[in-house]
């Protein structure tokens, strides 16, 4: 296993995913579903190769285990979008503020899912200590 893999969220392949599909006429909706296929083909891509996930402490009684691995949320996209050159500084500010004005105004997750819980009303979990 490469070094940093454990903690990867873009793989090569799903850079190159990103690039060929990638257009300003995306819709949110549409962006959403090409996340939850990257996050399918993140998984796929760890499982292939034996990536274990990256382990943490908990900040209270101190037990190391292994992390969950997130989805890949739309912001992960446009920041990917960016950081390798898909589009620029300037061309990145426009989509990163829309989708932070329409995930609020459509009451959002980060990956483009409706909040099931009220904002406020989830429960904070750590760890192993609840």
């Amino acid at each position: 296993m490469a070094a940093g893999d454990a903690q990867r969220v873009w793989f090569p392949e799903m850079l190159d995913e990103l690039r060929s599909t990638w257009s300003r006429a995306m819709t949110w909706e549409e962006l959403a579903d090409f996340c939850g296929r990257m996050t399918e083909k993140r998984k796929e891509i760890r499982r292939m190769r034996d990536i274990q996930p990256p382990r943490r402490r908990c900040s209270k009684c101190k037990q190391v285990s292994k992390a969950d691995i997130s989805s890949v949320s739309i912001r992960s996209a446009l920041f990917a979008l960016k950081n390798n050159g898909i589009v620029t500084d300037a061309e990145f500010k426009e989509p990163d503020k829309s989708w932070t004005s329409h995930k609020t105004k459509h009451d959002l997750d980060p990956y483009g899912r409706k909040v099931e819980t009220p904002r406020g009303e989830a429960d904070s979990a750590d760890l192993c200590c609840q």
